[in-house]
């Protein structure tokens, strides 16, 4: 399906590694080989890719994500390089690495800051979650800490710091304490339910023994809540319209096809190694360390994946990629 000569994505994610501190069961990402992950792209090679899509596409906006994005001490260098060029950078993270790196992040050129984090009240909810028994108490330690500094401490280029929550079986009834925890630190939240794309491990669909009849009604509950939340004013940065759809996914899960999937048209991702996707879950249509990206956005191979796209029944339709 070819894409009209005068569209270009609205959407930019950039992997710059896929090394990382945890083991999270919604990401795969950590277990790529180690001879892999020796290829990430250099500092000078995502430079020369970021002159590339900003003579492409002028000024834009992107997220650097991972793995933990700030495993990579370069990741500043990276980030003010982008926003020198013009662009805004965005990041998100596990907070893992930011102890002893809060100025640095302070003085910065990111301008959002979003921490992954699944629960507020239950410490060992998100600790399972990542794969590790410290990852809550440091997550939040750098959330606040930075948080704090943020509103307190003069002189530096303002941070809008988000949380990002996965919704899980298990952190169902967390919802509003999230919320409230969001509503008295001043930051946002995004909540992200669970699917069956390849985005995250664990599947969540009318065949899935992890939303039977007891957790179904859980869930169904917990996002008519984020919806009653964000109808109060709470800082849910999730639309109505995902909210929405969130319910389908859950209550009638076949007509989760009938949300159109726009990644085609609107989402453009590299990889640590220079790959170049318009899905997060499809092959990739090229690799930027030999081509421009404009010449593989508008090439046979993005056509194709385009195609796959129109005819895919996976429910990662749902992700925050179709919604803003």
């Amino acid at each position: 399906m070819p894409i009209a000569p005068d569209k270009k994505p609205i959407s930019f994610s950039f992997n710059n590694t896929e090394r990382c501190q945890s083991r999270c069961i919604t990401c795969n990402g950590w277990k790529t080989p180690a001879d892999v992950m020796k290829q990430e792209l250099t500092l000078d090679e995502w430079k020369k890719i970021l002159t590339n899509i900003h003579n492409w596409m002028g000024n834009y906006q992107f997220i650097i994500s991972g793995g933990e994005p700030f495993i990579r001490d370069d990741i500043f260098e990276m980030a003010q390089f982008a926003s020198d060029l013009g662009d805004t950078v965005n990041v998100v993270t596990n907070g893992l690495a930011l102890p002893d790196k809060l100025d640095k992040v302070l003085n910065s050129a990111f301008t959002n800051i979003t921490f992954s984090l699944n629960s507020v009240a239950n410490p060992c909810i998100h600790n399972t979650s990542r794969g590790r028994d410290d990852a809550f108490q440091r997550t939040m330690d750098a959330l606040q800490n930075l948080n704090y500094m943020n509103k307190h401490r003069s002189g530096h280029k303002w941070k809008n710091i988000y949380l990002s929550t996965v919704v899980m079986p298990t952190n169902l009834t967390e919802i509003r304490a999230i919320a409230e925890f969001c509503k008295t630190e001043g930051i946002g939240v995004s909540y992200q339910l669970m699917d069956n794309g390849d985005a995250f491990s664990t599947a969540v669909d009318s065949d899935s023994q992890i939303y039977g009849t007891d957790v179904k009604s859980a869930a169904l509950k917990a996002i008519d809540e984020m919806i009653y939340l964000k109808e109060q004013g709470y800082p849910i940065c999730n639309g109505f319209s995902q909210l929405k759809a969130f319910k389908v996914l859950i209550d009638t899960p076949d007509e989760i096809q009938n949300i159109q999937c726009m990644v085609g048209e609107n989402n453009f991702a590299i990889d640590p190694y220079g790959n170049c996707r318009i899905c997060f879950c499809m092959k990739p249509i090229g690799n930027l360390k030999e081509s421009l990206p404009q010449d593989l956005w508008y090439s046979k191979e993005a056509d194709e994946v385009r195609e796959h796209i129109l005819n895919c029944k996976m429910n990662c339709r749902l992700l925050n990629c179709n919604f803003k």
